[in-house]
């Protein structure tokens, strides 16, 4: 039901053409020379007719029109076809009719008159397939150019739109090359001007640098770095957070130094201590601790902090929700990685199979060396 009635919705203009035409026809026959039928003798004429019509649209002028050089034969044994085969059907029509009486008295006569004016009708529909044919066929030339010319255009802007990103990139790249380059210079002059006159603020530059070097760099290390390097920018970064507060930051990191040299994609653990300093509350009754060791056959990544009460636990999930994409990426979704709240702590965890960072090699039981910053 639901594909006959999509054909008659994609066809209804069609029906609204024949109805008019044939009742056009049928009242003209009617009222000027008073020759009516039953309706059953106008369905088996127009039945045949309207035939003609889309035989000659449908089948003989896409076969005809195939070949230029053979339409000049094709086009015309076609149609030799087609009246042939009409006039044949005409007649078997009358025959029946007659035997059913629709005649009346008046008997049929299958001369030359009845061929041409049989003939003259189906080609009077000929025409109209013909027309209807060449129209549909320009309106359909004329969206399938349409077509190519919007996926030409498409083409141009998305071409265009890649030149201008192509040249963004080659400035963002240039600019990524002179301006490190320039701050890094900045900050040695900085270091060596000051670490006469304050010892602590040259250290700090010291450590800011290091961890700056250390993020620009983490790009060209690789997929990968290794946990120890990372480990050391963190100390870094409380270092430089301690001096930023005046006061100590208890944050416990827990690091066997057999995990050290294990392959791990760049600032994880950076971007879990710097969550804890922005949203925890941090105080010697209350530390934050880092810890990395090894459950079976996972590596474990925990970090926890008690949850400050002037920040919400939805302020921690941008930093979270970018280090849960960069794992399901660069471990093919076997890394295991959630964030909640519990009794007014806020813990990560962050598992990854031992063999996607170590080679598949085994790694020994850990012993829990704490070094408290």
């Amino acid at each position: 039901m639901k594909k006959i009635k999509s054909w008659l919705i994609d066809y209804r203009y069609h029906f609204l053409a024949w109805s008019l035409l044939i009742a056009f026809e049928v009242l003209y026959m009617g009222f000027v020379y008073s020759l009516f039928r039953p309706p059953f003798v106008y369905a088996l004429h127009y039945a045949l007719l309207i035939s003609v019509f889309y035989c000659h649209y449908m089948l003989i002028l896409p076969w005809s029109l195939k070949g230029r050089m053979a339409a000049v034969f094709k086009v015309p044994l076609g149609i030799v076809l087609e009246m042939a085969i009409f006039i044949s059907l005409c007649a078997l029509e009358d025959n029946l009719l007659e035997l059913l009486h629709q005649f009346g008295k008046d008997k049929v006569t299958y001369d030359m008159s009845y061929v041409w004016s049989n003939m003259y009708r189906a080609l009077y529909f000929v025409v109209y397939a013909t027309g209807y044919y060449f129209i549909v066929t320009y309106f359909e030339e004329r969206r399938k150019t349409a077509e190519l010319e919007r996926q030409r255009l498409e083409e141009i802007i998305v071409r265009q739109e890649t030149e201008q990103a192509l040249t963004r990139s080659q400035n963002a790249f240039l600019k990524a090359q002179i301006n490190p380059h320039f701050l890094f210079n900045t900050l040695d002059f900085i270091y060596h001007h000051i670490i006469s006159i304050s010892p602590v603020s040259a250290d700090a530059i010291i450590a800011l640098s290091d961890m700056m070097r250390y993020a620009i760099d983490s790009d060209k290390m690789g997929e990968t770095i290794k946990i120890g390097d990372e480990i050391e920018q963190v100390y870094n970064l409380l270092y430089l957070n301690q001096l930023r507060k005046s006061g100590e930051q208890p944050v416990t990191i827990t690091c066997d130094k057999q995990f050290h040299n294990l392959n791990f994609i760049p600032l994880v653990l950076l971007t879990l201590v710097e969550n804890i300093i922005k949203h925890g509350e941090l105080s010697p009754e209350k530390p934050a601790r880092l810890e990395v060791n090894q459950e079976g056959e996972y590596l474990i990544i925990e970090s926890e902090n008690s949850i400050s009460r002037k920040e919400p636990v939805s302020g921690h999930r941008t930093g979270l929700n970018n280090i849960g994409r960069r794992l399901d990426y660069a471990y093919n979704g076997t890394a295991l990685f959630n964030y909640r709240a519990i009794d007014g702590n806020f813990l990560v965890t962050i598992k990854v199979p031992v063999e996607k960072v170590n080679g598949g090699l085994p790694l020994k039981a850990i012993s829990a060396e704490i070094d408290k910053v």
